[in-house]
């Protein structure tokens, strides 16, 4: 008797599974949330940068005769800078390809010292249009840029009594660089970045003060900035 009651409570225990089983495929569970979407770099972003400067560049100094010429000096491009910039970035996949254009105020001042000559070299504004492109990890972007900087060199010449002449000129080089992004939030930015800027040697030549006296110089200089910047 025992042995049948067991076998009978088995198959009932059987067959309320079963039944409880075909119910259950019956029933809509409910659906798993959606993950988050990845951040989309794509779009128009404006904002301020900043940094420093560094760098030291020989200047050449020469003229048809005289004991004390050829000269040579190193100087000093080290300075703080800052300004704003202007960009757009198109996504696909993890690659964001962009353009950006930036223009910046320098503090950029040297000198130079000589027997007979001394001279002053000056910088106060300069601008880039580069290319990028980049690698996102969702909200960090890693990239690598390049592209065309300009900028305005001044050099005034002097002799011991002070008297001297001004010289300007223009001058159009190159950028290479590489930085990371980080969207802190939906429309804010962060960034940092190392650039190597290079302007070749330009070579400039005096008229009244100082006839005959020609140079050259070095111009490239290494910088590192950080930015912020808002992406509509």
């Amino acid at each position: 008797m025992t042995k049948l009651r067991f076998t009978l409570t088995a198959f009932a225990a059987l067959f309320c599974g079963t039944a409880g089983a075909a119910d259950l495929r019956g029933v809509a569970l409910p659906p798993a949330p959606a993950l988050p979407d990845l951040y989309s770099w794509t779009g128009v972003y404006a904002g301020l940068q900043g940094g420093y400067a560094w760098g030291s560049n020989r200047v050449r100094i020469g003229a048809p005769a005289g004991p004390f010429f050829p000269m040579s000096f190193r100087v000093d491009d080290d300075s703080a800078f800052g300004g704003a910039h202007l960009g757009f970035n198109y996504q696909f996949g993890a690659v964001v390809l962009g353009v950006e254009g930036d223009i910046e105020a320098v503090g950029e001042r040297s000198r130079f010292d000589g027997v007979g000559i001394a001279g002053r070299i000056s910088r106060d504004w300069q601008g880039s249009a580069r290319a990028r492109i980049g690698y996102a990890f969702d909200r960090l972007m890693v990239y690598a840029a390049g592209g065309a900087s300009f900028t305005e060199y001044e050099r005034r010449v002097f002799d011991p009594a002070g008297f001297g002449e001004r010289l300007t000129s223009a001058r159009t080089g190159w950028n290479i660089g590489a930085g990371v992004n980080f969207a802190f939030t939906d429309n804010l930015i962060l960034g940092a970045e190392y650039r190597y800027t290079d302007f070749g040697r330009n070579r400039f030549a005096t008229s009244g003060a100082f006839p005959g006296l020609t140079g050259d110089q070095e111009l490239s200089t290494h910088s590192a900035r950080a930015s912020i910047a808002y992406k509509f």
